[in-house]
């Protein structure tokens, strides 16, 4: 299994009630920096249609599951500030959670893992709620665990489909060399033939 973190990324459907525009909203929520954030100006507040970036999940992959993380803290008005955030797929609700900020801290919902597929995690968006105490929210990412798609289907490890094959026991950009059956035609055991680099 494998995880990878995405963050919003692109253009959002609305923001009111927070003190900077859409594409601020989106460059601060998504820019992997706690030191900046979106700070609640208002007590009717929302940002729906939040986008993330994709990691182009294959078709293969098993998408285990997803858990939503915000970094936030209250934003002036008062102590522990909720957020509701609901997690879409197109018009489809996935899971709504609440977080709650006593202090500066980073909230996670629950991993949601029901019927998930790379189509459903590829199209990924997020509506945020606030109550009316003020928040400030400075990240939101989520979590994606997944397991990659099988080998070139020649069998589990090498060519027999036996054990893992010995041989190569490096990466190969990012791949890991158990995932690595063939590179180019050139069997796992094979591998440490290749331009004769041990």
């Amino acid at each position: 299994m494998a995880t990878v973190i995405i963050r919003p990324s692109g253009t959002i459907g609305s923001v009111t009630g927070f003190d900077v525009s859409d594409s601020t909203f989106m460059s601060r929520i998504g820019d992997n920096d706690t030191s900046t954030a979106a700070t609640q100006n208002n007590v009717n507040c929302t940002a729906t249609g939040i986008p993330f970036s994709t990691n182009s999940f294959n078709n293969g992959d098993t998408v285990n599951s997803i858990t939503l993380s915000v970094t936030g803290a209250a934003g002036g008005r008062g102590s522990g500030p909720e957020i509701t955030c609901v997690i879409k797929n197109g018009n489809s609700t996935l899971q709504t959670s609440t977080l709650v900020f006593s202090s500066a801290s980073t909230q996670s919902a629950s991993a949601y893992s029901t019927s998930l597929t790379p189509t459903i995690v590829n199209g990924l968006t997020l509506d945020i709620t606030p109550d009316n105490t003020g928040v400030a929210i400075s990240e939101v990412f989520i979590t994606v665990n997944y397991t990659e798609a099988g080998g070139d289907g020649e069998g589990g490890g090498g060519e027999g489909g036996g054990g893992a094959a010995a041989g190569y026991t490096h990466k190969v950009l990012g791949v890991a060399a158990a995932n690595i059956v063939k590179v180019n035609t050139v069997a796992k055991a094979n591998i440490a033939k290749i331009n004769t680099v041990d």
